[in-house]
């Protein structure tokens, strides 16, 4: 093979993040290129590289993270170490390696206990693209594992806003096939404006909304907020019998 395993495992550990970043990119199209070169046993490669992924979706370098995360999705299929281990490291304290164990999981279209909380917390991140992400994988999840839903159910009712307003838009896409309105209609009294604007906005998307939620809505045209406000009376407006 072309590539030099060694120096790639001593860049995954390596102190500096480009470092990193290109072992993290090599050791994928390395991986790549063992399978297009016909290897059947995984095992040794497996066993030296799974510590280092671990560590890698734990990675404050995104790409890092991204390119260990692919490794591990491949390896998944080739081994049956890889689950087990991703589902030790989102049971980690660490949220950020939970977070990089539970892309993999989702990406799968795999469910365990231990990726709600794992999706959950992501939903609270400080960075909007990780929010997202994690939002997107929950509503990928629940199409079919009811279990995501009800984790989604669960975080509208996290101390953290920014969970619960990115609860309250998944659970607004949700709606496709999961009744939702009830939840929704809940955080129309939420204390942040944020997370009453998610839920206006959630509940706009629904093909339909019942005549109490209907009311609940125009009363927000009164909110505190001039953002909420505007929001709900764009929405009552759309919904007018």
């Amino acid at each position: 093979m072309a590539y030099d395993l060694e120096r790639i495992l001593t860049g995954l550990v390596a102190d500096d993040a480009s470092t990193r970043l290109s072992a993290a990119y090599a050791m994928e199209q390395a991986l790549h290129e063992e399978m297009d070169g016909g290897r059947t046993n995984w095992a040794d490669l497996t066993d030296r590289l799974l510590p280092l992924l671990i560590q890698g979706i734990g990675d404050q370098n995104k790409g890092v993270q991204v390119h260990s995360a692919n490794c591990l999705q491949f390896l998944a299929y080739q081994s049956e170490q890889i689950i087990p281990a991703l589902r030790a490291a989102m049971a980690d304290p660490t949220a950020w390696r939970a977070w990089g164990a539970a892309i993999v999981f989702a990406r799968m279209g795999l469910w365990a206990p231990e990726v709600g909380p794992a999706l959950a917390a992501a939903m609270g991140a400080s960075d909007r693209d990780v929010r997202w992400a994690a939002a997107g994988y929950a509503l990928q999840l629940g199409r079919s594992h009811s279990e995501a839903v009800a984790m989604v159910r669960q975080t509208l009712g996290s101390p953290d806003p920014l969970a619960r307003k990115m609860a309250t838009y998944c659970l607004g896409a949700m709606g496709a096939f999961a009744p939702v309105e009830d939840d929704l209609a809940n955080r129309l009294a939420d204390p942040d404006r944020d997370v009453r604007r998610a839920a206006l906005l959630a509940l706009n998307r629904q093909p339909q909304v019942s005549d109490p939620v209907r009311d609940q809505i125009a009363a927000l045209c009164a909110d505190p907020d001039p953002f909420v406000q505007r929001t709900a009376a764009a929405v009552a407006k759309r919904l007018e019998r």
